[in-house]
């Protein structure tokens, strides 16, 4: 029974191991199935990885190859840079001492030009000065070309005066002499009734004739002295009139001078404004006309004072032409003294035109003998007195008068 029991058990056993051995056999073979497709899977990674690998060597070997060519290129470069580094640096050194030396240079012209800048800065002060002398000649200028103008006016109106008062002195001059005459005539009247023993009253009234006749010389010496002043007068104004055609003439030089200036100051402005040439050029140009206006400047200041004498001249002339209109107005007071002399004397003689066929005697009253019958009519010795006082005082006065010419 236990040898049953043993073989039973052996059998049990048995049966579990096949069991067991078929489980592990099939088990290995679904391993073994498993590994086998992992290894085939393992294998194409393999042979992938493998081309892979391959391409990376020859990737490897060309960049490899790549590298050393630009290590090489690398090498050149930084040899090159280190050159140009040095290049540059040498290039730096030269620079900077050329800077320094264009930046001295620069200094020295700045400071010159600074210098000419100043002296062209007092130039153009000169200029500015010059322009308002300039400004105050043209108004000077002006104001002569108006006192000329003036003056012209003047010297036509004077022109027609003294022609309208040479024809009144001619008129004059014809009245005198008729009235001369009519004194001579009644000069002889009176001498031949003096031959006839006239009256005492008649005689004196012949004296007193006959002094008014020497009193008429004096005036008559006096128009003939004014006569040769007024001549000397006239010279006198045709010597201004040519003066006044020199002034005209130097007024057209000054304004001819002042349009070149106007233009020569518009030309400095303009180049002062901005010069297309260099600084030198320019400073020179400028100083080259700076010279050229103060020239121009000095050749009319002298103008200017040849004007100012001139002006001077004229003045003094104008001061003749007062004088001259003084002397005329003496003259005119003349001729009315004269003229009240002339009147006086015809009262007191009072000579008529017309004679008398037959005349009346009275008393006071002389009647010439003959065919020619002139009454001459004797005033009374009160009358006679007071006019013969007032031909002296005119006499006097015009003595007074004399003296103050």
């Amino acid at each position: 029974l236990t040898d049953t029991m043993s073989r039973k058990k052996e059998r049990k056993s048995g049966e579990s191991k096949e069991k067991l051995n078929s489980a592990n056999i099939t088990w290995v073979l679904l391993c073994f199935l498993r590994f086998q497709i992992k290894c085939d899977e393992l294998q194409k990674q393999n042979n992938i990885l493998i081309s892979q690998c391959v391409d990376k060597k020859d990737i490897t070997a060309y960049l490899k190859l790549s590298l050393s060519e630009k290590e090489g290129e690398l090498a050149e470069l930084r040899e090159r840079l280190e050159g140009e580094r040095h290049t540059s640096v040498q290039e730096k050194r030269s620079l900077q001492l050329e800077h320094g030396q264009l930046r001295r240079e620069l200094q020295a012209r700045i400071d010159k030009l600074e210098e000419k800048n100043a002296a062209l800065a007092e130039k153009l002060c000169d200029l500015e000065e010059f322009q308002r002398q300039n400004d105050e000649l043209m108004s000077n200028m002006e104001n002569l070309e108006k006192q000329l103008e003036r003056q012209k006016e003047e010297h036509k109106d004077e022109i027609r005066n003294l022609e309208m008062k040479a024809q009144l002195e001619k008129r004059r001059l014809r009245c005198k002499e008729e009235l001369e005459r009519e004194v001579a005539a009644m000069s002889a009247q009176v001498q031949h009734l003096v031959e006839q023993k006239l009256p005492e009253a008649t005689r004196s009234v012949l004296q007193e004739n006959s002094e008014l006749q020497s009193l008429l010389g004096r005036l008559s010496a006096l128009s003939r002295s004014l006569q040769r002043e007024n001549a000397a007068l006239r010279e006198r104004k045709k010597q201004l009139s040519v003066d006044t055609d020199i002034l005209e003439e130097t007024l057209r030089r000054a304004a001819r001078a002042s349009c070149m200036h106007q233009k020569v100051r518009g030309r400095f402005l303009q180049r002062r404004a901005g010069c297309p040439f260099g600084p030198q050029q320019c400073c020179s140009a400028l100083l080259q006309d700076v010279q050229q206006l103060t020239g121009e400047l000095q050749r009319l200041q002298q103008d200017d004072r040849e004007k100012q004498q001139q002006l001077e001249r004229i003045q003094a002339e104008n001061q003749l032409q007062v004088k001259l209109a003084e002397e005329r107005r003496r003259r005119s007071r003349m001729k009315s003294i004269m003229q009240e002399a002339a009147k006086a004397l015809r009262q007191a003689l009072k000579v008529p035109e017309s004679g008398f066929t037959e005349p009346t005697r009275t008393p006071g009253t002389v009647q010439r003998p003959g065919s020619n019958s002139v009454m001459v009519h004797l005033c009374s010795p009160v009358d006679r007195k007071y006019k013969i006082k007032r031909i002296k005082r005119i006499i006097r006065r015009n003595d007074l008068n004399l003296a103050g010419v």
